[in-house]
């Protein structure tokens, strides 16, 4: 027992080594979650083995208790996280109107909620179900599970990425739009806005911040194109906020031509490419929006860029999260299309070997 102790402990050294290096070198990473996760299953794994191991009959209890509270920390969690969900749900829809993108939290929420019900009374039944959807059911419960675990990770992975705090040695802070009306910045654009200003502020009064000699100028982009139901480029609406506010023209860069998040990234890094090399970027967005940003971000070619987030009201959060998590997995749909269909082959393997010999029998 002690040499497996021995190996179990320098493994999870190992292991959570190489965590960090794939962290460090890279934050903006759903795999960077995905590790962690495991990880803190291998630490489980490590507690269970001392605790197996000791004599102390202290340790031994407090080991059981955390193998039994991280044991029933994914339903429970999701529980909880389904209750608060639905609970939001009609919130939501008295604010913002009910529509299919406003009832993804109470999807998800059902969801959350049913599952843990459903599959246990599933598997009590299975017996006396017919063998095609017995196996239905399983694969089913199976995907169930898989959707519990990347959402996990998505989660654990955008916590990983907003713990980076940028440093007040930046280049250029790319601002990402959303919808403006006629009036001008929704109240959602403004906290965006308002966060990047803040940010701006605190570095303009570093004074100590020199680069080759001269003090390193923030230049902001404010990014977004005019959509259809927009009167202006959300840009334009933005860079005239920004002035008010007593940012200099000289330290505005309009990028007026993107429609979509991606479209940012890759415009705005055309205009930082063409003013400098070697730079230091962030960007700018709501709290919920901030890690899958930093994927397109990556995925748009930015080599080192972070992100910072403004606040958004509670109700309006989690739906949103949710909407991101989604577009997440579309990203990488095929990668989790080919994962679904290796969890589900063995019940797939095996209702066609039933039905084969079945009929077989039959002829």
């Amino acid at each position: 027992m002690d040499q497996l102790l021995d190996f179990a402990g320098k493994a999870t050294i190992v292991y959570f080594g190489i965590f960090f290096i794939f962290y460090l070198s890279d934050k903006r990473r759903i795999f960077n979650g995905v590790l962690l996760t495991f990880g803190l299953f291998l630490i489980l794994g490590d507690l269970t083995i001392l605790a197996l191991n000791t004599q102390n009959s202290f340790w031994l209890l407090a080991g059981i208790g955390i193998f039994l509270f991280t044991l029933f920390l994914f339903p429970i969690g999701s529980l909880i996280l389904g209750a608060v969900l639905l609970m939001r749900s009609p919130q939501l829809w008295a604010k913002e109107g009910v529509s299919v993108q406003h009832s993804l939290s109470l999807i998800f929420g059902l969801a959350f909620l049913l599952g843990w019900f459903v599959i246990p009374m599933g598997l009590s039944h299975s017996q006396s179900l017919p063998w095609i959807l017995n196996l239905a059911f399983l694969a089913g419960a199976v995907l169930y599970l898989y959707l519990i675990f990347t959402f996990v990770c998505y989660l654990v992975s955008s916590w990983l990425f907003k713990l980076n705090r940028p440093r007040l040695n930046q280049d250029f802070l790319i601002i990402l739009g959303c919808k403006v009306t006629a009036q001008g910045l929704t109240p959602l654009l403004k906290q965006r806005c308002d966060r990047a200003l803040a940010f701006y502020r605190r570095q303009e009064a570093k004074k100590a911040r020199f680069f080759r000699g001269r003090k390193k100028e923030l230049i902001l982009i404010p990014s977004g194109g005019q959509g259809p139901d927009e009167p202006r480029a959300e840009a334009e609406v933005m860079k005239e906020y920004l002035l008010e506010q007593g940012v200099p023209e000289a330290r505005i860069r309009v990028e007026n031509q993107s429609v979509n998040t991606y479209e940012n990234m890759v415009f705005s890094k055309k205009i930082m490419d063409s003013m400098k090399k070697n730079y230091k970027c962030l960007f700018c967005t709501s709290d919920y929006h901030v890690f899958r940003a930093g994927l397109l971000s990556r995925k748009a070619g930015i080599r080192r860029c972070s992100g910072i987030g403004s606040r958004t009201v509670a109700y309006f959060s989690y739906n949103a999260f949710i909407r991101e998590y989604v577009a997440a997995m579309v990203m990488h749909k095929k990668f989790h299309l080919i994962v679904a269909g290796i969890l589900c082959l063995p019940w797939i393997s095996l209702a066609l070997l039933l039905l084969t010999a079945l009929i077989l029998r039959l002829l």
